[in-house]
Protein backbone atom coordinates (compact mmCIF):
# COMPACT_ATOMS: atom_id res chain seq x y z
CA UNK A 1 0.00 0.00 0.00
CA UNK A 2 1.43 3.35 -1.03
CA UNK A 3 -0.24 6.56 0.06
CA UNK A 4 0.32 10.14 -0.95
CA UNK A 5 -1.34 13.32 0.18
CA UNK A 6 -4.22 13.63 -2.23
CA UNK A 7 -5.18 16.91 -3.86
CA UNK A 8 -8.88 16.39 -3.28
CA UNK A 9 -9.88 19.91 -4.23
CA UNK A 10 -8.13 19.79 -7.60
CA UNK A 11 -9.91 19.00 -10.86
CA UNK A 12 -10.15 15.36 -11.84
CA UNK A 13 -8.52 14.15 -15.04
CA UNK A 14 -9.95 10.89 -16.32
CA UNK A 15 -6.99 8.64 -17.24
CA UNK A 16 -6.56 7.10 -20.67
CA UNK A 17 -7.25 3.69 -19.15
CA UNK A 18 -10.56 5.12 -17.92
CA UNK A 19 -11.68 6.13 -21.41
CA UNK A 20 -10.53 2.80 -22.81
CA UNK A 21 -12.29 0.83 -20.08
CA UNK A 22 -15.47 2.85 -20.60
CA UNK A 23 -15.54 2.24 -24.35
CA UNK A 24 -14.74 -1.46 -24.16
CA UNK A 25 -17.10 -2.16 -21.25
CA UNK A 26 -19.94 -0.25 -22.87
CA UNK A 27 -19.53 -2.30 -26.05
CA UNK A 28 -19.57 -5.63 -24.23
CA UNK A 29 -22.40 -4.46 -21.99
CA UNK A 30 -24.50 -3.74 -25.06
CA UNK A 31 -23.51 -6.93 -26.91
CA UNK A 32 -23.62 -9.46 -24.09
CA UNK A 33 -23.65 -12.41 -26.48
CA UNK A 34 -20.17 -11.46 -27.71
CA UNK A 35 -18.90 -11.32 -24.13
CA UNK A 36 -20.09 -14.83 -23.39
CA UNK A 37 -18.88 -16.13 -26.75
CA UNK A 38 -15.34 -14.93 -26.05
CA UNK A 39 -15.50 -16.43 -22.58
CA UNK A 40 -16.54 -19.79 -24.02
CA UNK A 41 -13.66 -19.70 -26.51
CA UNK A 42 -11.13 -19.02 -23.77
CA UNK A 43 -12.63 -21.66 -21.47
CA UNK A 44 -12.63 -24.20 -24.30
CA UNK A 45 -8.99 -23.48 -25.10
CA UNK A 46 -7.99 -23.88 -21.45
CA UNK A 47 -10.35 -26.74 -20.59
CA UNK A 48 -7.63 -29.33 -19.93
CA UNK A 49 -5.57 -26.92 -17.83
CA UNK A 50 -8.38 -25.63 -15.63
CA UNK A 51 -10.27 -28.90 -15.29
CA UNK A 52 -7.70 -30.21 -12.82
CA UNK A 53 -7.82 -27.06 -10.67
CA UNK A 54 -9.99 -27.08 -7.57
CA UNK A 55 -11.35 -23.94 -5.93
CA UNK A 56 -10.37 -24.33 -2.30
CA UNK A 57 -11.21 -21.92 0.50
CA UNK A 58 -11.90 -18.83 -1.62
CA UNK A 59 -11.48 -15.60 0.36
CA UNK A 60 -14.13 -12.88 0.20
CA UNK A 61 -13.74 -9.39 1.65
CA UNK A 62 -16.91 -7.37 2.14
CA UNK A 63 -18.42 -4.53 4.10
CA UNK A 64 -20.05 -1.19 3.44
CA UNK A 65 -18.00 0.98 1.07
CA UNK A 66 -15.23 3.00 2.76
CA UNK A 67 -14.95 0.50 5.62
CA UNK A 68 -11.32 -0.35 4.80
CA UNK A 69 -11.91 -3.24 2.40
CA UNK A 70 -9.48 -1.93 -0.24
CA UNK A 71 -6.53 -1.76 2.14
CA UNK A 72 -7.09 -5.34 3.28
CA UNK A 73 -7.50 -6.49 -0.34
CA UNK A 74 -4.20 -4.81 -1.26
CA UNK A 75 -2.41 -6.40 1.67
CA UNK A 76 -3.66 -9.96 1.16
CA UNK A 77 -3.22 -9.82 -2.63
CA UNK A 78 0.53 -9.66 -2.07
CA UNK A 79 0.55 -13.20 -0.66
CA UNK A 80 2.25 -15.55 -3.09
CA UNK A 81 -0.61 -18.09 -2.96
CA UNK A 82 -3.39 -15.64 -3.85
CA UNK A 83 -4.95 -14.76 -7.23
CA UNK A 84 -7.11 -11.67 -7.67
CA UNK A 85 -8.67 -9.52 -10.35
CA UNK A 86 -6.42 -6.60 -11.27
CA UNK A 87 -6.94 -3.12 -12.72
CA UNK A 88 -5.97 -4.36 -16.19
CA UNK A 89 -8.94 -6.76 -16.10
CA UNK A 90 -11.32 -3.78 -16.22
CA UNK A 91 -10.68 -3.58 -19.97
CA UNK A 92 -11.58 -7.21 -20.67
CA UNK A 93 -13.11 -8.92 -17.60
CA UNK A 94 -14.39 -11.92 -19.59
CA UNK A 95 -10.92 -12.97 -20.74
CA UNK A 96 -8.83 -13.10 -17.55
CA UNK A 97 -6.21 -15.36 -19.11
CA UNK A 98 -5.84 -14.19 -22.72
CA UNK A 99 -6.04 -10.50 -21.91
CA UNK A 100 -3.38 -10.84 -19.22
CA UNK A 101 -1.06 -12.31 -21.84
CA UNK A 102 -1.84 -9.41 -24.18
CA UNK A 103 -1.42 -6.78 -21.46
CA UNK A 104 1.98 -8.18 -20.49
CA UNK A 105 3.18 -7.54 -24.04
CA UNK A 106 1.81 -4.01 -24.27
CA UNK A 107 3.80 -1.30 -22.47
CA UNK A 108 0.85 0.94 -21.69
CA UNK A 109 -0.15 2.46 -18.38
CA UNK A 110 2.78 0.90 -16.58
CA UNK A 111 3.42 3.93 -14.34
CA UNK A 112 1.74 4.14 -10.90
CA UNK A 113 -1.23 6.50 -10.60
CA UNK A 114 -3.61 7.67 -7.88
CA UNK A 115 -6.97 5.92 -8.08
CA UNK A 116 -9.90 8.20 -8.85
CA UNK A 117 -11.25 7.96 -5.28
CA UNK A 118 -8.72 10.69 -4.43
CA UNK A 119 -7.82 8.91 -1.18
CA UNK A 120 -4.08 8.95 -1.76
CA UNK A 121 -3.81 5.26 -2.70
CA UNK A 122 -1.39 4.73 -5.58
CA UNK A 123 -2.06 1.77 -7.87
CA UNK A 124 -0.71 0.15 -11.02
CA UNK A 125 -2.39 -1.97 -13.64
CA UNK A 126 -1.34 -5.02 -11.59
CA UNK A 127 -2.99 -3.74 -8.40
CA UNK A 128 -5.99 -5.73 -7.14
CA UNK A 129 -9.41 -4.36 -7.97
CA UNK A 130 -13.08 -5.24 -7.47
CA UNK A 131 -14.09 -6.53 -10.92
CA UNK A 132 -16.54 -9.29 -9.97
CA UNK A 133 -19.66 -7.13 -10.06
CA UNK A 134 -19.42 -6.76 -13.85
CA UNK A 135 -20.07 -10.50 -13.98
CA UNK A 136 -22.76 -10.73 -11.30
CA UNK A 137 -24.92 -8.06 -12.96
CA UNK A 138 -25.26 -10.29 -16.04
CA UNK A 139 -26.93 -13.16 -14.22
CA UNK A 140 -29.21 -11.87 -11.45
CA UNK A 141 -32.49 -9.98 -11.81
CA UNK A 142 -32.24 -8.35 -8.38
CA UNK A 143 -28.83 -6.97 -9.21
CA UNK A 144 -28.44 -3.73 -7.25
CA UNK A 145 -32.16 -2.91 -7.42
CA UNK A 146 -32.84 -1.00 -4.23
CA UNK A 147 -36.61 -1.36 -4.65
CA UNK A 148 -36.47 -5.09 -3.97
CA UNK A 149 -34.50 -7.29 -1.61
CA UNK A 150 -30.92 -7.92 -2.75
CA UNK A 151 -30.52 -10.95 -0.48
CA UNK A 152 -29.29 -14.16 -2.10
CA UNK A 153 -29.84 -17.04 0.31
CA UNK A 154 -28.28 -20.47 0.30
CA UNK A 155 -31.35 -21.81 -1.51
CA UNK A 156 -30.70 -19.83 -4.69
CA UNK A 157 -29.85 -21.95 -7.72
CA UNK A 158 -28.41 -20.38 -10.87
CA UNK A 159 -26.59 -23.10 -12.84
CA UNK A 160 -25.52 -20.85 -15.75
CA UNK A 161 -23.87 -18.35 -13.41
CA UNK A 162 -22.31 -21.03 -11.23
CA UNK A 163 -20.69 -22.79 -14.18
CA UNK A 164 -19.43 -19.49 -15.60
CA UNK A 165 -18.20 -18.19 -12.24
CA UNK A 166 -16.29 -21.33 -11.27
CA UNK A 167 -14.57 -21.53 -14.65
CA UNK A 168 -13.73 -17.83 -14.41
CA UNK A 169 -12.06 -18.31 -11.03
CA UNK A 170 -10.13 -21.32 -12.31
CA UNK A 171 -8.82 -19.26 -15.23
CA UNK A 172 -7.55 -16.60 -12.82
CA UNK A 173 -5.87 -19.25 -10.66
CA UNK A 174 -4.25 -20.82 -13.72
CA UNK A 175 -3.11 -17.49 -15.14
CA UNK A 176 -1.50 -16.34 -11.88
CA UNK A 177 -0.30 -19.82 -10.87
CA UNK A 178 -1.96 -19.58 -7.46
CA UNK A 179 -3.95 -21.94 -5.24
CA UNK A 180 -6.36 -19.50 -3.56
CA UNK A 181 -8.86 -16.98 -4.96
CA UNK A 182 -9.34 -13.57 -3.31
CA UNK A 183 -12.10 -11.08 -4.09
CA UNK A 184 -13.42 -7.84 -2.65
CA UNK A 185 -17.03 -6.91 -3.29
CA UNK A 186 -19.12 -4.58 -1.14
CA UNK A 187 -22.31 -6.05 -2.59
CA UNK A 188 -21.49 -9.52 -1.28
CA UNK A 189 -22.90 -8.32 2.05
CA UNK A 190 -26.24 -9.82 0.99
CA UNK A 191 -24.75 -12.87 -0.78
CA UNK A 192 -22.71 -14.58 1.92
CA UNK A 193 -25.11 -17.49 2.35
CA UNK A 194 -25.25 -18.06 -1.41
CA UNK A 195 -21.45 -17.98 -1.71
CA UNK A 196 -21.21 -20.43 1.18
CA UNK A 197 -23.57 -22.78 -0.66
CA UNK A 198 -21.29 -22.60 -3.74
CA UNK A 199 -18.08 -23.02 -1.75
CA UNK A 200 -18.72 -24.57 1.70
CA UNK A 201 -15.10 -23.91 2.73
CA UNK A 202 -15.27 -20.17 1.93
CA UNK A 203 -13.52 -17.70 4.20
CA UNK A 204 -15.27 -14.36 4.73
CA UNK A 205 -13.79 -11.14 6.09
CA UNK A 206 -16.46 -8.59 7.05
CA UNK A 207 -14.92 -5.16 7.61
CA UNK A 208 -16.55 -2.69 10.00
CA UNK A 209 -15.48 0.80 10.99
CA UNK A 210 -16.67 3.16 13.71
CA UNK A 211 -19.73 4.92 12.28
CA UNK A 212 -18.60 8.51 12.86
CA UNK A 213 -15.45 8.19 10.76
CA UNK A 214 -17.12 5.77 8.37
CA UNK A 215 -20.04 8.06 7.61
CA UNK A 216 -17.68 11.03 7.25
CA UNK A 217 -15.76 9.05 4.62
CA UNK A 218 -18.97 8.03 2.82
CA UNK A 219 -20.14 11.64 2.63
CA UNK A 220 -16.73 12.88 1.47
CA UNK A 221 -16.65 10.26 -1.28
CA UNK A 222 -20.24 10.96 -2.33
CA UNK A 223 -19.51 14.66 -2.82
CA UNK A 224 -16.27 13.92 -4.62
CA UNK A 225 -17.83 11.51 -7.13
CA UNK A 226 -20.74 13.88 -7.79
CA UNK A 227 -18.25 16.62 -8.63
CA UNK A 228 -16.25 14.29 -10.87
CA UNK A 229 -19.40 13.30 -12.74
CA UNK A 230 -20.17 16.96 -13.37
CA UNK A 231 -16.72 17.34 -14.94
CA UNK A 232 -16.90 14.04 -16.84
CA UNK A 233 -20.53 12.97 -17.49
CA UNK A 234 -19.48 9.63 -18.99
CA UNK A 235 -18.22 8.62 -15.54
CA UNK A 236 -21.83 8.11 -14.41
CA UNK A 237 -22.46 5.50 -17.09
CA UNK A 238 -19.07 3.90 -16.63
CA UNK A 239 -19.66 3.39 -12.91
CA UNK A 240 -22.99 1.76 -13.71
CA UNK A 241 -21.47 -0.61 -16.26
CA UNK A 242 -18.59 -1.56 -13.95
CA UNK A 243 -21.01 -2.23 -11.09
CA UNK A 244 -19.75 0.54 -8.80
CA UNK A 245 -22.98 2.24 -7.78
CA UNK A 246 -22.05 3.11 -4.20
CA UNK A 247 -21.75 6.81 -5.07
CA UNK A 248 -22.69 9.35 -7.70
CA UNK A 249 -25.87 10.39 -9.50
CA UNK A 250 -26.91 6.74 -9.93
CA UNK A 251 -26.11 5.74 -6.38
CA UNK A 252 -28.01 2.64 -5.28
CA UNK A 253 -28.58 1.48 -1.72
CA UNK A 254 -28.13 -2.14 -0.74
CA UNK A 255 -31.59 -3.45 0.16
CA UNK A 256 -31.29 -5.93 3.02
CA UNK A 257 -34.95 -6.90 2.86
CA UNK A 258 -36.58 -3.66 4.07
CA UNK A 259 -37.74 -1.53 1.14
CA UNK A 260 -39.64 0.87 3.40
CA UNK A 261 -36.39 1.67 5.17
CA UNK A 262 -34.74 2.48 1.84
CA UNK A 263 -37.55 4.96 1.10
CA UNK A 264 -37.05 6.51 4.54
CA UNK A 265 -33.28 6.82 4.01
CA UNK A 266 -33.85 8.44 0.61
CA UNK A 267 -36.25 10.94 2.15
CA UNK A 268 -33.76 11.83 4.90
CA UNK A 269 -30.99 12.27 2.32
CA UNK A 270 -33.11 14.80 0.42
CA UNK A 271 -32.96 17.37 3.27
CA UNK A 272 -29.77 18.97 4.54
CA UNK A 273 -30.87 18.88 8.18
CA UNK A 274 -31.55 15.11 8.12
CA UNK A 275 -28.82 14.04 5.68
CA UNK A 276 -26.52 12.68 8.38
CA UNK A 277 -29.39 10.81 10.02
CA UNK A 278 -30.07 9.04 6.73
CA UNK A 279 -26.48 7.79 6.54
CA UNK A 280 -26.63 6.59 10.14
CA UNK A 281 -29.77 4.57 9.39
CA UNK A 282 -28.16 3.09 6.28
CA UNK A 283 -25.00 2.12 8.20
CA UNK A 284 -27.11 0.50 10.91
CA UNK A 285 -29.25 -1.45 8.43
CA UNK A 286 -26.22 -3.01 6.74
CA UNK A 287 -24.41 -4.13 9.86
CA UNK A 288 -27.54 -5.21 11.74
CA UNK A 289 -28.33 -7.43 8.77
CA UNK A 290 -24.89 -9.03 8.93
CA UNK A 291 -25.10 -9.49 12.71
CA UNK A 292 -28.55 -11.11 12.39
CA UNK A 293 -27.32 -13.54 9.74
CA UNK A 294 -24.34 -14.55 11.84
CA UNK A 295 -26.58 -15.09 14.86
CA UNK A 296 -28.88 -17.40 12.90
CA UNK A 297 -26.48 -19.23 10.59
CA UNK A 298 -23.82 -21.01 12.63
CA UNK A 299 -21.93 -22.29 9.56
CA UNK A 300 -21.75 -18.76 8.19
CA UNK A 301 -20.55 -17.47 11.55
CA UNK A 302 -17.76 -20.05 11.61
CA UNK A 303 -16.70 -19.01 8.10
CA UNK A 304 -16.67 -15.29 8.96
CA UNK A 305 -14.19 -13.08 10.75
CA UNK A 306 -15.29 -9.58 11.77
CA UNK A 307 -12.39 -7.19 11.21
CA UNK A 308 -12.65 -3.86 13.01
CA UNK A 309 -10.78 -1.38 10.85
CA UNK A 310 -9.94 0.86 13.79
CA UNK A 311 -8.33 -2.09 15.59
CA UNK A 312 -6.37 -2.93 12.43
CA UNK A 313 -4.89 0.58 12.45
CA UNK A 314 -4.25 0.55 16.20
CA UNK A 315 -2.86 -2.98 16.64
CA UNK A 316 -1.99 -4.14 13.10
CA UNK A 317 0.19 -7.09 14.06
CA UNK A 318 -2.51 -8.66 16.21
CA UNK A 319 -5.29 -8.19 13.64
CA UNK A 320 -3.17 -9.32 10.68
CA UNK A 321 -2.33 -12.53 12.57
CA UNK A 322 -6.02 -13.09 13.26
CA UNK A 323 -6.85 -12.58 9.58
CA UNK A 324 -4.17 -14.98 8.37
CA UNK A 325 -5.22 -17.61 10.89
CA UNK A 326 -8.86 -17.35 9.85
CA UNK A 327 -8.32 -17.50 6.11
CA UNK A 328 -5.63 -20.18 6.55
CA UNK A 329 -2.87 -18.57 4.51
CA UNK A 330 0.72 -19.62 5.29
CA UNK A 331 2.41 -17.05 7.51
CA UNK A 332 6.01 -17.75 6.54
CA UNK A 333 5.62 -16.40 2.99
CA UNK A 334 3.94 -13.27 4.35
CA UNK A 335 6.46 -12.08 6.95
CA UNK A 336 8.01 -9.24 4.90
CA UNK A 337 4.63 -7.98 3.74
CA UNK A 338 3.24 -8.21 7.24
CA UNK A 339 6.16 -6.20 8.61
CA UNK A 340 5.60 -3.50 5.98
CA UNK A 341 1.93 -3.10 6.87
CA UNK A 342 2.62 -3.12 10.59
CA UNK A 343 4.85 -0.08 10.00
CA UNK A 344 2.59 1.71 7.52
CA UNK A 345 -1.04 1.05 8.48
CA UNK A 346 -2.66 4.12 10.00
CA UNK A 347 -5.97 5.90 10.08
CA UNK A 348 -6.62 8.19 7.10
CA UNK A 349 -5.02 11.62 7.45
CA UNK A 350 -6.28 13.22 4.22
CA UNK A 351 -9.60 14.19 5.85
CA UNK A 352 -11.20 14.49 9.29
CA UNK A 353 -14.89 14.31 10.30
CA UNK A 354 -16.46 17.77 10.49
CA UNK A 355 -19.76 17.02 12.21
CA UNK A 356 -21.71 19.25 14.54
CA UNK A 357 -22.56 18.06 18.04
CA UNK A 358 -26.11 17.48 16.80
CA UNK A 359 -24.87 15.27 13.94
CA UNK A 360 -22.65 13.24 16.26
CA UNK A 361 -25.60 12.77 18.59
CA UNK A 362 -27.72 11.50 15.68
CA UNK A 363 -25.04 9.01 14.65
CA UNK A 364 -24.32 7.84 18.19
CA UNK A 365 -27.96 7.30 19.15
CA UNK A 366 -28.94 5.55 15.91
CA UNK A 367 -25.93 3.22 15.74
CA UNK A 368 -25.30 2.57 19.44
CA UNK A 369 -26.98 -0.84 19.66
CA UNK A 370 -25.28 -2.01 16.47
CA UNK A 371 -21.82 -0.85 17.51
CA UNK A 372 -22.29 -2.74 20.78
CA UNK A 373 -23.03 -5.93 18.84
CA UNK A 374 -19.67 -5.63 17.09
CA UNK A 375 -17.66 -4.47 20.07
CA UNK A 376 -17.03 -1.01 18.64
CA UNK A 377 -16.32 1.92 20.92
Amino acid sequence: MIRIKSNESGSFKLPVLGYAAYGVNKFFDKFKSISFFLDKLETLALRYDIKKLSIEKPIYITGLARAGTTIILEMLSKHINVATHQYKHILMPYLPYWFSLIANRIKIYTKPFERFHKDGIIVTRESPEAIEEIIWRKFFNNYQNENISNILSGNVYNPKFEKFYKNHIRKLLFNQNCSRYLAKNNYHITRLEYLLSLFPDSKFLVIIRNPINHIASLIKQTRLILRMEMEHPLLTEWLRISGHNEFGHRQLCINVGDTKLIYEIRKLWSFKETYIKGWALYWRSIYDFIANQLDINKMLKKATLIVRYDDLCKTPEKIIDEILEHIELPVKEFEKIKKYYINHLHKPTYYTPNFSKKDIKYISEITKATTNRFGLR
